[in-house]
């Protein structure tokens, strides 16, 4: 499901693009109590869905390895939507979970790669795409504005001076690779 076609650019760009959100969402997961707004299963869950938008459009990948990786992505969004309903966290975290498991399921499908379905199953997960996307840009407008969800057990818990004090690159630019991510995922799996 990469953007195939004669030259290298896109590909690459799509590389940069998925292995720059996974490097992102690795330091989070390196570096939580310098952060306010971290949540160590949504970083994870971000930092794996890079990873797994990395290996496919990485080119000489063999199908098996893109169909186990699907099993393993399908059994993610399993435990994601399971965090997201059974788990008693605040409800943007719930929110983001949920999302993240919607994302991993349709990373599961895109990894499977069916030959020939039907037209409306690439729109639906299109469509579910573009609705974690929205969840992805609120997370994106509360970070920016300082007043985003804080994680419990976090040091950050002062809201904006954290948020001052914490490496801006760190704080604002995952909830941008996350919504440009699963906008190119959305884009992906609608021109299939």
């Amino acid at each position: 499901m990469s953007s195939g076609g004669g030259s290298a650019v896109p590909v690459l760009a799509e590389l940069a693009l998925f292995w720059t959100a996974t490097l992102v969402h690795v330091l989070r997961l390196l570096s939580p109590t310098r952060l306010p707004d971290t949540d160590r299963p949504t970083d994870a869950g971000h930092a794996l869905m890079g990873a797994g938008m990395t290996l496919m459009v990485f080119p000489g990948v063999s199908t098996t390895t893109l169909h186990v990786a699907a099993v393993a992505y399908a059994a993610m969004a399993v435990l994601y939507i399971a965090r997201a309903t059974l788990r008693r966290s605040p409800a943007q975290h719930r929110g983001q979970h949920a999302a993240i498991g919607a994302g991993q399921a349709a990373m599961a499908y895109m990894l499977a790669a069916p030959t020939h379905p039907p037209a409306w199953v690439p729109l639906s997960v299109a469509a579910v795409l573009a609705g974690c996307a929205v969840v992805h840009g609120r997370r994106l407008v509360d970070a920016r504005h300082g007043h985003g969800a804080v994680s419990v057990g976090s040091a950050g818990v002062g809201g904006m001076d954290s948020l001052a004090s914490a490496p801006r690159m760190l704080v604002i630019v995952p909830h941008i690779g996350a919504l440009v991510m699963t906008l190119v995922m959305a884009v992906m799996v609608g021109n299939v």
